[in-house]
C-alpha cells in the first residue's frame, strides 16, 4: 500500500520545501495538502461534523505555487490535493496550473477535487452554494476536454468557452488523476460514488473504518460496472487522522475516535480495496512538525 501524509501548511511555517524534503527521506510516498483561497472575517459558527473552522485555514498557501517548488527539491515524492475547491476556480486558469505543476513535477501530481462546505466562502467566490455539486461537476468535465482536446470547447449550464487553445498539456497521459473527495465516516457516500464512476479516475474518502471502506469500495465497483468504466483503474485514496491510528498526541481538534493501531489497520485497509493511506497530521506550525513526521513514518513501519 501507498502511504502518504497531510497537513495544513500555514505561510509562518518551517518552509514547504524543507517539509517535502523530509517527508520524501523517511519514506512517505506522498504530501497532500487542501486549499481555501480566502476565509470570510465573519462566518456564522462555521462547523463541520461538530469540529469548529480551523484558525489556520486563514493562513494557507498556494498549492500549486508551493509544490511546484518542493517538486524541484525533491525526485519520488508524489503532490496530491485533498482537495481543491474545483467549483470556486475558473476551470481556463486551473486547466493551466494543473498541467504546468504536471510537468514541473515530472508527473508527480494526483488531483483531489471537491466542492467546499463553507457557504460564505463559496459565494465570495462566486459558487452558488446550492449549485456548487454540479459546478464541480462540469469543471471536472471542462478541464478533461482541456487536457486532451487541441482546440476546446465547453457548453454547460455553468461553463462555457469557445473553441480556445490551451497549453502546456499535462505529462501524465490523458492527464493527472482526478480523485474525488467526499465524506466520511457519518456520510453516505451512494451520490459522490455514482459520480466517482461517472467522471472521476478514483476517490478520496476521509476516517472510514475498514469495514466501511471494504463495503463502500463494493459500491464504487457496482456503480462503475453499470457505468462501463473500468473499477481496477481507480485511484483508492483513504484519509485518516493520526490520532485515529494512536499516532502521535491527540490534537485539540480530533474527535473522540478511535479506529485501532495503525499496524492493525493498514493489512485491513488493503484488504478493504484500499490503494494508498494518507495520514493526517497536526498543522505545520513550527519546526515540532519535522518530529512529527518522523513519529508518524515509524509508527507506518516506513523508517
Amino acid at each position: 500500500m501507498k502511504i502518504g501524509t497531510s497537513a495544513n501548511y500555514p505561510w509562518f511555517g518551517p518552509a514547504f520545501t524543507d517539509l517535502a524534503r523530509h517527508t520524501e527521506a523517511v519514506g512517505f510516498e506522498s504530501m497532500w495538502t487542501g486549499e481555501h483561497i480566502i476565509i470570510p472575517a465573519q462566518i456564522a459558527d462555521a462547523q463541520r461534523y461538530g469540529v469548529p473552522l480551523p484558525d489556520n485555514y486563514r493562513h494557507m498557501t498556494d498549492p500549486f505555487v508551493s509544490m511546484a517548488a518542493a517538486a524541484t527539491v525533491t525526485s519520488t515524492l508524489v503532490f496530491g490535493m485533498d482537495i481543491c475547491l474545483i467549483s470556486q476556480r475558473n476551470p481556463l486558469i486551473l486547466a493551466k496550473e494543473v498541467a504546468t505543476l504536471d510537468r514541473i513535477a515530472g508527473g508527480r501530481f494526483v488531483f483531489g477535487v471537491g466542492h467546499g462546505w463553507i457557504e460564505e466562502e463559496s459565494e465570495i467566490m462566486g459558487a452558488p452554494f446550492r449549485q456548487r455539486v454540479k459546478i464541480a461537476t462540469e469543471t471536472v468535465q471542462a478541464l478533461k476536454a482541456l487536457w486532451t482536446e487541441d482546440t476546446p470547447s465547453f457548453d454547460g449550464e455553468y461553463i462555457q468557452f469557445p473553441p480556445v487553445y490551451s497549453n502546456p498539456k499535462p505529462l501524465q497521459q490523458p492527464h493527472p488523476p482526478v480523485l474525488l473527495g467526499s465524506g466520511n465516516d457519518k456520510t453516505d457516500n451512494t451520490r459522490a460514488l455514482r459520480r466517482v464512476a461517472a467522471i472521476a479516475d478514483g476517490w478520496l474518502p476521509s476516517m472510514l473504518s475498514p469495514q466501511q471502506a471494504r463495503e463502500q469500495i463494493a459500491q464504487l465497483r457496482e456503480f462503475c460496472d453499470e457505468a462501463g468504466r473500468d473499477f481496477d483503474s481507480m485511484d483508492i485514496t483513504l484519509l485518516v487522522p493520526a490520532a485515529y491510528m494512536n499516532i502521535g498526541e491527540r490534537p485539540p481538534w480530533a474527535l473522540e475516535v478511535e479506529l485501532g493501531d495503525a499496524s492493525e489497520l493498514l493489512p485491513q485497509y488493503a484488504q478493504a480495496g484500499v490503494g494508498r493511506l494518507i495520514v493526517g497530521l497536526d498543522d505545520m506550525t513550527d519546526e515540532a512538525a519535522f518530529g512529527r513526521i518522523e513519529d508518524a513514518a515509524r509508527a507506518l513501519g516506513l523508517h
